[in-house]
């Protein structure tokens, strides 16, 4: 919520802290600007969320999105526990202004453009950040509201102010999806297959090791179609450099890793065939990188963060990732929209090809596909990934028999 002409700088009143349990356990907790949790917001994460048996990943986004409703009632001057004791929650006007303050990214620091505030007004969040921030303020507001609002004013009043908030999600009817991106373009293909070339003028990066790092990320990718959570979460001891063989595993919770924001994988465990060369590449890069970097050699992880400092040999963090693939999309045109998830589509469709060429059946493809994506079978996840390669085949089918002569029955009279 901007609101404008504030006499006070606002503060940022609520943080996500992440940390890990003694058993490897990952939570976070919510926190104010002098790192105090805060009671209620911390109380319902851990007896609606966190206790529900929901994963790390959703406690901490739901956190973040509680911060942001947060930071939207302190710049607009509602105390919530004062409110309920006077016996209401919030004024229709103060749910619609809501919806400024959730369509903008909550930043750590203030913008002084159009009045202060700490939601930026050139940053929009997504569609999805949007809905999931209105369901989050929703449940905690109804949550807050049936422990402390003891004597409403209104017996009906609360029910309309929630049927409000949940009004501010925005509408997706899946319409206008011609121009949504979906996987590569044929542009965009080219780049990545210069990009995994050895040598190749796009790896921007100067440190040589982080050169042959970055490149097996990305080629690691572009060969299995495994998914960002998979790839950070490889070890050395799930590649069989013997058979040519990799383990895709899961391990949540593992307490040999350091990393508070735990990649997680999100499919089944699986063992994928790799072809000679990748491996190859994958042992030089274990033997004559990774083992040089201090502090590797204490877990198992393969990939490493090489630049120096307090996280260095530690295993690469999802934010490290995303910084790679950030720096990708402002060095290289042709890759400015692009992101790891790409490749897996990419590989989808070439799996697609492959399947036609080889005359394989729809059910025997499903089957073999649902396996080396860790799909379980009959699931439908299919279904988002091929959506392009069927639109291409389609396409084509139909120009073909536009291509046919129109033949004009003869007319009897």
């Amino acid at each position: 919520m901007v609101v404008k002409n504030l006499s006070v700088t606002p503060a940022r009143v609520a943080k996500v802290k992440n940390f890990t349990f003694r058993e490897g356990e990952r939570s976070c907790v919510v926190i104010d600007g002098k790192g105090m949790p805060l009671y209620y917001p911390n109380l319902y994460l851990t007896t609606q969320v966190r206790n529900s048996s929901r994963s790390s990943s959703t406690l901490t986004n739901s956190a973040g999105h509680l911060c942001a409703f947060l930071q939207a009632m302190d710049e607009a001057g509602v105390d919530l526990l004062a409110r309920m004791s006077a016996g209401y929650v919030l004024e229709p006007f103060e749910v619609e202004a809501l919806r400024g303050a959730f369509q903008r990214r909550l930043l750590d620091q203030p913008e002084k453009k159009h009045g202060i505030s700490f939601f930026s007004i050139r940053a929009p969040v997504s569609k999805e950040v949007m809905h999931a921030r209105v369901g989050v303020a929703t449940k905690y507001l109804d949550w807050l509201a049936k422990q402390y609002l003891r004597a409403p004013r209104d017996p009906d009043e609360l029910a309309r102010i929630l049927q409000a908030l949940k009004e501010l999600r925005p509408i997706n009817k899946k319409r206008n999806t011609l121009k949504r991106k979906r996987g590569l373009s044929d542009v965009g293909v080219a780049a990545v297959i210069e990009l995994l070339r050895p040598g190749s003028r796009l790896n921007i990066w100067e440190d040589p090791a982080t050169q042959v790092r970055n490149r097996l990320l990305f080629s690691v990718m572009y060969e299995l179609g495994i998914r960002r959570g998979e790839l950070l979460n490889l070890k050395i001891e799930d590649l069989d450099f013997g058979a040519n063989q990799l383990s895709v595993m899961r391990r949540a919770d593992e307490k040999d890793d350091p990393r508070p924001d735990q990649p997680l994988v999100k499919t089944k465990d699986r063992l994928l065939p790799v072809k000679t060369v990748l491996m190859n590449e994958l042992r030089r890069y274990i033997t004559d990188y990774r083992r040089h970097v201090p502090g590797a050699k204490r877990h198992g992880f393969v990939f490493v963060t090489h630049k120096s400092g307090p996280t260095q040999g530690q295993p690469l963090s999802i934010v490290n990732y995303k910084n790679i693939v950030n720096s990708l999309r402002e060095a290289v045109p042709p890759l400015a929209d692009f992101s790891g998830h790409d490749l897996r589509h990419y590989w989808n469709e070439r799996f697609s090809r492959l399947m036609e060429t080889a005359g394989v059946s729809e059910p025997e493809e499903e089957l073999m596909r649902s396996q080396l994506m860790g799909w379980k079978f009959g699931s439908g996840s299919a279904k988002h990934y091929i959506q392009r390669y069927v639109e291409k085949k389609a396409n084509e089918h139909s120009l073909k028999m536009q291509e046919e002569n129109m033949k004009i029955p003869e007319f009897k009279s």
